[in-house]
């Protein structure tokens, strides 16, 4: 089976939409806390671990649900953000979470496109 792209323009799709989800006049800047489920207490220092891995600065595109979106898990008031999947690493879930602004959204489902450049995020006030 033949690729889609080539390398070369992959890369460049890459690269425009990069460069799309970075440009400052459109974007937001947001802390994606990706659930990593270990819970453990340190005796030693008498402290939990964190549930989450935070990464800071991820730049995103946000955005409304469109009609043709909605399903069982998203509504018409959530709100998508298209993020780099290289902007976050591993797999992301819906155990997720999103602060943008000092505004926290739990994460209710996450779409990756076909040729693996973004992630679409949709997610719900907490």
């Amino acid at each position: 089976m033949a690729n889609l792209f080539t390398t070369a323009e992959l890369n460049a799709i890459k690269k425009d939409v990069q460069d799309i989800v970075r440009d400052t006049s459109i974007n937001t800047t947001l802390r994606y806390r990706q659930y990593k489920g270990e819970d453990y207490y340190d005796a030693e220092d008498q402290t939990y671990s964190d549930l989450y891995t935070n990464w800071s600065g991820v730049s995103a595109l946000k955005g409304v649900v469109g009609n043709t979106e909605v399903s069982e898990a998203i509504q018409l008031s959530d709100i998508k953000f298209v993020i780099m999947q290289s902007g976050v690493s591993n797999v992301l879930s819906i155990s997720d979470v999103i602060v943008e602004g000092g505004v926290t959204y739990n994460v209710v489902d996450v779409r990756a496109d076909p040729i693996g450049v973004v992630y679409q995020i949709f997610a719900r006030g907490a």
